[in-house]
């Protein structure tokens, strides 16, 4: 027995020393933490008394001591971590609907500018120009060429000035010869005039019958040369100069060619100019040409080209206003007249309806 008591007052003081030791390294431990930064104070552990257990039990104890430091001290040292952010949620917002487009609204088309000039279309095979044209006789032989054009107030041809050839230029004369003694053939390929050839259909005579020329000086006055001649505009300007006449087989004059150079349109071309709109006035007691076109239908005119299609041209005078609206004034006149008419014999219908129903209720009444 007293050996047992000796051995337990052994391991009782044995373990006294082992508590002095873990208390102390527990407070140098404690030293050592309350240096580093932002370190909370370990908590203090309460330890209630316990028998001193054996030397492996002691053992066995000692290591949780130890590990409860350890555990207890490991929150101390590490940080919480914040939670990650829950993912927000997107919003899908619908478009809102855009009503359609209106359809473009159609601008009506403007109306097309007024005529000005009206054109008509020949080929070269059905006219042929005077000016420089060979003259021939019935039998083939040519005498000259074609220099000029003599027509009177009215704007008729009545003489052409023919320039007889010589021998070799020499003894070159001018002369005219009356308009009616001329054949034109426009799509012939010889010579396009005849001088003294029959008429269509009548029989060739056997003697020749070419007319005596007449000298130059030999002209009417009441004549106007027409070739190399100004023409006037209608407000009494320079239009032009006359450099060809057109002719058809008929020996008709279809159109006159003029010369725009210098003029008032302020273009260097030819126009060929309906021969219709001729018309020769009296100035300072001489005869004069003249035409009445614009500036703006000349320059709207196509132009006159030897291997062009002929495009003769004519002004077009717009119709005023005042006869516009008096034509117009007999159209509604008359469908007022006939609306009376109509309403008058409405109205005699329906009195002669009144006066039928009028007798018919006086015989009922009479029975």
């Amino acid at each position: 027995m007293l050996a047992l008591g000796l051995a337990v007052a052994a391991l009782f003081a044995a373990w006294q020393r082992r508590a002095r030791l873990s208390a102390l390294a527990a407070l140098c431990a404690l030293s050592a933490c309350s240096l580093l930064p932002q370190q909370s104070p370990v908590p203090i552990v309460e330890h209630s008394y316990q028998p001193p257990p054996s030397e492996g039990e002691a053992a066995d104890a000692e290591e949780p001591s130890s590990a409860v430091v350890v555990a207890e001290a490991e929150p101390a040292s590490q940080t919480k971590t914040p939670p990650p952010p829950k993912p927000k949620r997107r919003v899908v917002k619908p478009k809102p609907v855009v009503p359609p487009a209106p359809p473009p609204v159609e601008e009506p088309e403007p109306p097309p500018p007024p005529q000005i000039i009206s054109t008509r279309i020949l080929q070269h095979d059905q006219l042929h120009g005077l000016l420089d044209s060979e003259v021939q006789r019935p039998d083939g032989k040519v005498i000259g060429r074609a220099i000029d054009l003599f027509v009177d107030n009215a704007a008729k041809p009545k003489l052409m000035m023919v320039n007889l050839a010589g021998f070799l230029g020499v003894g070159d004369r001018k002369v005219v010869f009356p308009w009616t003694a001329f054949r034109f053939t426009p799509a012939a390929k010889t010579a396009a005039i005849t001088l003294g050839a029959p008429p269509p259909g009548m029989p060739k005579p056997k003697t020749d019958a070419v007319p005596k020329p007449l000298p130059v000086k030999d002209v009417p006055p009441n004549l106007a040369q027409l070739v190399d001649s100004t023409v006037l505009a209608k407000n009494g300007g320079r239009m032009g100069r006359v450099v060809d006449v057109l002719i058809d087989s008929q020996a008709q004059p279809q159109a006159v060619v003029v010369d725009l150079s210098d003029s008032l349109s302020g273009d260097k071309r030819h126009v060929a100019a309906n021969w219709g709109d001729l018309r020769l006035v009296t100035r300072n007691k001489a005869l004069q040409l003249q035409m009445d076109f614009t500036d703006a239908q000349l320059k709207a005119s196509p132009t006159y080209g030897p291997e062009q299609p002929i495009k003769i041209v004519s002004p077009v005078v717009p119709a005023p206003a005042s006869a516009t609206a008096a034509a117009s004034a007999p159209a509604s006149a008359a469908s007022s007249s006939s609306g009376a008419v109509a309403t008058g014999a409405v109205a005699s219908g329906a009195s002669g309806v009144a006066g039928v129903v009028g007798a018919a209720s006086a015989a009922r009444s009479s029975r």
